[in-house]
């Protein structure tokens, strides 16, 4: 990139920084140059970026067609047949994430299964047939392949593309909500604010037929008698699948950091279990701008949509299903020691075997065919029935405890013995925990008791504060400038006069969350933006030597054809290049948290 357009975009907006550095890195700098308008300019028509990018009108086109494949720009067509296009962030979260997405389909699922994936999102889209086409040769891994997609598509790792897409939610809202105004006459019986609530109701249920699930008949065909995928689907991998696994991860460390490695891990085994059918991240009303706009209409819409699906039983779950999630090598005797109750559990201890009196409390008689009994032991054929009961015991005292919790109550029980997880709460839950540990981590503990003191009288002065953390009016106020310094505290001017004196004012402080949050998730974009370009500035400083060991008889052989000072730099720039990744990976594992 030029260095005078990497200044305007590092200057413009964090997210304009990071996502023209990932489109730089991955698609070039067309794409680049195409991501960083729309980002700055937003609708843009073909004509218009060719005349803003500086780029001709045939490679602004055929960049466009590229990164609408790849998910990365939406398209509208209007009335007037003119195109314009806007900027889609699904595809380049999806580059983002690749590392990240990969790796958990390997350690899950496969090779083979992060194999087609990685061809999916390589490509944007397939059509089914066309991928398998390259298979004929082989029937038996044309069907393995055919079985490993059906896999992906069940479990939602895969969906079908379908029109909308393609397409910005505003679009669609902006012309559904025109098309449902001309259709809904003024009447005099009706006040005007009457009928625009009964035309953004209407429009509501259009969006929601829109996006729901298509027929299970168009989705699968039966040949022989097995399920397949319809060979005509065209699919595109699903990001949101990938961000409810993310989420997964977010609560998992938030228990396993509040109560326990193993309690985490059956709240883990919980969530697993009802993490397909679990709320998405996003939701098209949530996409389209003004329509909740009124204070807590996020909050609300977010607990109905969980509230539908826990009286739909999607997102309940037993301790039986925990016990199928939960590896078998894990052993969870021992691990709960007193009941919820607060009744002491005693610990069984096998009796002397030396003891002749003993008497087997496993051992019953069976009768055989010649009248005579023998002594056999129930355990032969109940072991592994005791086994689970035993486990289903333990774990049923593992959610107890996480339900049990004073502040944070990691699942809800909603009838006995099944349970569901309150994801918006525990998504503010997690923010939370983790905003105050980098404050803790950061600042002095000083700092950070100032903080939750005025976050719990919500509006105070430096005395106040002093008065209710026990500390000097001079330390108090040391850390207050460090507060707002950081942006996480704002200032209130209280003037005493009319003419609002200086020496008459005095201030007071307050902390605001979401405000605390948009700040720090841009700090964290603005890095991750500065860490690409740091790999992407390195490597272009030695691009001989990395294009010298690309080559196809030096790649795996770089001591037989580099020198010992060129082996030293190359090895150099391998360590940079892995420490940065790792810096980029943690600071991503925060983006997503405040992604929740």
């Amino acid at each position: 990139m030029e260095k005078d357009n990497f200044d305007i975009v590092r200057a413009q907006s964090p997210k304009s920084y990071l996502y023209t550095s990932v489109a730089s890195t991955h698609l070039g700098e067309v794409a680049s140059k195409i991501i960083s308008v729309l980002i700055a300019q937003g609708r843009q028509t073909a004509k218009e970026l060719s005349q803003r990018t500086q780029l001709t009108l045939k490679s602004v086109k055929s960049a466009l067609v590229s990164l609408i494949q790849l998910g990365c720009v939406y398209f509208w067509q209007d009335r007037d047949k003119s195109t314009h296009y806007s900027l889609n962030e699904t595809g380049l979260k999806i580059l983002i994430n690749s590392g990240d997405i990969l790796n958990h389909i390997t350690q899950e699922y496969g090779e083979e299964e992060a194999e087609v994936v990685q061809n999916v999102m390589e490509l944007g889209h397939i059509k089914l047939e066309e991928y398998l086409k390259q298979f004929d040769q082989d029937k038996q891994q044309r069907l393995a392949k055919e079985k490993i997609i059906l896999r992906l598509f069940n479990e939602g790792w895969l969906k079908m593309l379908r029109d909308f897409d393609n397409h910005d939610m505003n679009d669609i809202w902006n012309q559904l909500f025109e098309d449902t105004m001309k259709k809904t006459p003024r009447s005099a019986t009706t006040s005007e604010i009457k009928r625009v609530a009964e035309i953004i109701a209407t429009c509501k249920e259009k969006i929601l037929k829109l996006i729901e699930n298509p027929p299970t008949a168009d989705l699968y065909i039966h040949e022989h008698g097995v399920k397949k995928l319809n060979p005509e689907l065209v699919l595109c991998f699903n990001l949101a699948r990938f961000e409810k696994h993310s989420r997964t991860i977010a609560f998992t460390n938030l228990a396993k950091s509040r109560i326990g490695v193993l309690s985490a891990m059956v709240f883990q085994a919980g969530l697993k279990s009802i993490e397909s059918n679990s709320p998405d991240l996003t939701h098209p009303f949530l996409e389209i701008d003004g329509l909740l706009n009124g204070p807590g209409d996020v909050d609300d819409f977010k607990n109905g949509q969980e509230s539908g699906l826990v009286a739909e039983k999607r997102i309940i779950f037993t301790a039986k299903d925990i016990l199928r999630s939960l590896p078998k090598v894990l052993d969870l005797h021992g691990s709960i020691i007193s009941n919820t109750s607060g009744v002491n559990v005693k610990r069984e201890y096998p009796e002397d075997d030396n003891d002749d009196n003993s008497v087997d409390a496993t051992t019953k008689k069976m009768k055989l065919e010649n009248g005579h009994s023998l002594a056999t032991s129930s355990s032969t054929f109940d072991s592994s029935d005791d086994n689970d009961d035993r486990k289903l015991s333990i774990i049923q005292q593992h959610l107890q405890l996480l339900a049990s919790g004073t502040y944070t109550k990691f699942i809800i029980e909603v009838s006995p013995g099944r349970y569901t997880v309150s994801f918006c709460h525990l998504s503010q839950a997690v923010k939370q925990f983790n905003y105050e540990s980098l404050i803790k981590a950061t600042m002095k503990d000083d700092t950070f008791r100032v903080l939750r003191c005025i976050k719990q009288l919500r509006l105070a002065d430096e005395k106040s504060i002093a008065q209710a953390v026990l500390l000097k009016e001079k330390t108090v106020r040391s850390q207050i400038y460090q507060l707002v310094k950081a942006n996480i505290v704002e200032i209130q001017e209280v003037p005493r006069s009319a003419d609002r004196a200086a020496s008459k004012t005095f201030y007071l402080f307050r902390y605001k969350q979401q405000p605390s949050y948009d700040q720090l998730i841009n700090s964290l974009i603005f890095d991750m933006g500065e860490i690409i370009n740091i790999i992407t500035q390195f490597e272009q400083e030695n691009k001989i030597l990395l294009d010298k060991c690309q080559r196809v008889d030096v790649e795996g052989h770089e001591e037989e054809y580099l020198i010992e000072s060129e082996l030293k730099t190359l090895h150099s720039l391998q360590n940079r290049k892995i420490k940065n990744i790792v810096r980029f990976n943690r600071i991503k594992s925060l983006w997503d948290i405040y992604n929740l």
